[in-house]
């Protein structure tokens, strides 16, 4: 272990330039081109050939021959640059995007075996191609927000899940690209053959590439982009003699999520829950969410039509996630309303974390007419005749809200409502966040 953290300190340095850039490590890139493709063959290799040794070896080799070039700069750069190619090398046989997957797929794989035996759906390669061609199908139909198409190969009510989100990312006037698509791997990770046949399950993992990008569609802007290597497990149900894609697995949820219970929560309130979006729903305007992109996305996504079609939404948010000292997570209730209230925040004066000496930019204060109501909250707004017309903002429903335990407070970013509260790590608190909203719908009237 003491070996490894020698190599990355090394590695680091190699990749900041080693202070020979005039602009602080601006030859990071030029230094870490050889551990990319270091990584990038031994990843290659490990998955054609299973074995670790045999992927650091040509890996290795890889990013040697690349390092060459390095020569020119003397013998302690080549040795750095050939050292940061070992150990992408290293990185690449173990970094496995579906290890948490793949751990069930040799019984699965034998569970195939034995099926086709009797039901010729059950043929491995055929699932595999069948899941591969609808990967790539989903990738093209879902850049297109193309639900019809989707119907075809879904689930209903995976169909009604997807179609939300479409909705969603079409309110924030955005669509998410999915350019080069490649599946450098697809397994059978998990399978179930029951006597009923529609009752049987398969899964399939994938690892892929893409230019994955999230474009406002007004300016044609990308707000973010990923090119990196992902890993996803994709989960199918029998439909007669074939197939039904039912929902996605993401390498990157974090396991111990107690999904199950989760979407059980969401599906009372004729909801869908979903571990990881990611940053595709991720709001990047107004106070709460002006750090952006930053570091962080949203989890624990909820999602559904309210009465009046009223999309609501239930998830928590680390804010300035790249910031370990300063990150803080909320809960947060969304509603996206038909009429927009410019801007305005509704903040508990007893909420330390929350204290301003000043309005934020392009806001000032203001006091309503009810005493109490002052005391207890600070508001903001950037139009002061919205805020006299803000349902929410009346004395009976605002008073219930400062008495309950949870200490909510209150943005609107033009038709949309954030009710959020700071949460401590692993809280999730989303029955009293339902609460809150349900009751906010009523005051509402929608």
């Amino acid at each position: 272990m003491y070996g490894l953290a020698v190599l990355s300190q090394l590695l680091f340095f190699a990749r900041a330039g080693g202070g020979g850039s005039s602009s602080g490590g601006g030859g990071g890139v030029l230094f870490g081109i050889p551990m990319v493709i270091a990584i990038s063959v031994s990843g290659f290799v490990k998955r054609a050939t299973q074995s670790k040794m045999a992927a650091i070896a040509v890996g290795f080799l890889a990013g040697l021959l690349a390092s060459l070039f390095y020569l020119l700069g003397g013998v302690v750069i080549f040795i750095l640059v050939a050292i940061s190619a070992l150990v992408g090398a290293i990185i690449g046989a173990f970094t496995d995007k579906i290890s948490r997957f793949r751990k069930g797929s040799e019984a699965a794989q034998q569970a195939v075996r034995q099926a086709a035996a009797q039901d010729s759906a059950w043929n491995e390669q055929g699932i595999v191609n069948y899941a591969t061609t609808v990967f790539n199908r989903f990738q093209y139909d879902w850049e297109r927000m193309d639900l019809p198409s989707i119907q075809q190969y879904v689930t209903p009510n995976y169909a009604r899940h997807i179609g939300l989100m479409l909705y969603a990312l079409q309110q924030m006037g955005r669509v998410n690209r999915m350019k080069n698509v490649a599946v450098s791997e697809a397994i059978i990770t998990r399978a179930y053959d029951d006597a009923n046949d529609q009752n049987d399950r398969v899964s399939v993992s994938f690892v892929a590439s893409a230019n994955d990008e999230l474009v406002d569609v007004a300016s044609d802007a990308v707000l973010h982009r990923d090119t990196g290597e992902f890993g996803e497990q994709w989960n199918f149900v029998r439909s007669g003699d074939g197939w039904l894609l039912d929902s996605i697995d993401q390498e990157t949820e974090d396991p111990a999520q107690l999904v199950a219970s989760m979407q059980q929560f969401a599906a009372q309130y004729d909801m869908y829950f979903s571990p990881d979006w990611g940053r595709l729903l991720l709001p990047t305007r107004g106070e709460l969410f002006k750090s952006g992109f930053k570091g962080t996305d949203i989890n624990n996504h909820i999602i559904g039509f309210w009465t009046g079609n009223l999309l609501v939404q239930l998830y928590t948010y680390v804010a300035d996630a790249s910031n370990t000292d300063s990150a803080t997570t909320y809960i947060i209730g969304q509603v996206n309303l038909p009429k927009s209230y410019g801007g305005i925040l509704v903040e508990r004066r007893d909420s330390r974390f929350l204290k301003r000496f000043r309005a934020p930019s392009g806001y000032k204060k203001v006091e309503l007419e009810w005493g109490d109501f002052n005391k207890r909250y600070q508001v903001y707004t950037t139009d002061e005749n919205q805020v006299t017309s803000f349902e929410l903002l009346n004395p009976s429903f605002m008073a219930w809200l400062y008495d309950q335990d949870i200490k909510v407070n209150i943005e609107v970013v033009d038709n949309i409502v954030y009710l959020y509260a700071k949460i401590s790590t692993g809280e999730m608190r989303y029955g009293e966040m339902m609460d809150i909203l349900q009751k906010s719908h009523k005051e509402l009237k929608m």
